[in-house]
């Protein structure tokens, strides 16, 4: 029987490949990750979902305290780019494994994907159960000067348990008494989106970011597309998640095996 050295390290290799593909899929869990603006018609917009997914270590904001120069970037211009950065910084000081992900909305406005009253968007993310156990959040909401939506605990979103398991975490409701005031600029509508060009330029502040009770002083304020804010109570968003179910091997996929390896054994009694 003659043995083909290279033919086997080639196996050898094809093999150790597959198991470590094997070995990655097993440890990433896709999930979905649905946000949907449930303000009615004339209601308040979203800009798009930073979504961050961590062990718990990596924490957003805090109430009381001055919000970061990432927070402040989002909660003003409902860019991420800031926040992002600092879960990247986390995970070179740390060594973490930090990941985030944003929900925007194509169908947005002209130019802008956020998310308009009414409308939904999802995306699938593959997470780690260790290293992304938790979930936080965080959106602008326009068309004020610097509000925004996400959660002050860090660990208060369990996406999966300690064992690993997926925690089929509840849908998040978001009311109007959810949202925070980030403090940096006085919330008179100056400088907000949609604001007339008549309309003085922003007014920074430095206060600490606090909880807002509602967000009725935004009624009246002008909002796209050419109206005016008509409501602002109720819930703001939902935010819901599902766990990816595995595609299912088709039934003829045992068969499609078992004549595999036939030929397999076929091929090695040809090569004695």
């Amino acid at each position: 029987m003659k043995h083909n050295p290279g033919s086997r390290m080639r196996s050898l290799a094809l093999s150790a490949t597959g198991a470590a593909l094997i070995a990655s899929s097993a440890a990433a869990v896709p999930i979905d990750v649905t946000i949907t603006n449930t303000q009615p018609g004339g209601g308040l917009y979203l800009t798009p979902l930073l979504s961050i997914f961590h062990d718990g270590s990596f924490d957003t904001f805090d109430a009381g305290s001055s919000a970061s120069a990432g927070v402040e970037l989002l909660a003003e211009e409902g860019s991420p780019a800031g926040v992002i950065a600092d879960v990247e910084a986390a995970n070179t000081a740390n060594g973490t494994s930090h990941t985030t992900a944003v929900l925007a909305n194509p169908a947005g406005f002209a130019g802008a994907p956020v998310l308009d009253p009414g409308e939904s968007t999802t995306i699938t993310v593959d997470l780690d159960p260790t290293s992304h156990r938790y979930f936080s959040f965080l959106s602008m909401v326009i068309p004020s000067n610097d509000t925004f939506i996400g959660n002050d605990d860090s660990m208060a979103y369990e996406l999966f348990d300690a064992m690993g398991g997926f925690s089929a975490l509840s849908d998040i409701t978001v009311t109007a008494g959810d949202a925070w005031d980030a403090g940096t600029e006085a919330d008179d509508g100056n400088g907000a989106a949609f604001a007339p060009p008549t309309a003085t330029g922003a007014t920074d502040t430095a206060d600490p970011i606090a909880a807002l009770a509602d967000l009725d002083f935004l009624i009246g304020r002008p909002q796209a597309p050419g109206g005016t804010v008509g409501s602002a109570s109720g819930v703001l968003a939902t935010i819901s998640f599902a766990e990816v179910a595995p595609v299912p091997l088709p039934a003829s996929f045992p068969l499609l095996a078992l004549g595999v390896a036939g030929l397999g054994m076929i091929r090695r009694r040809q090569n004695r």
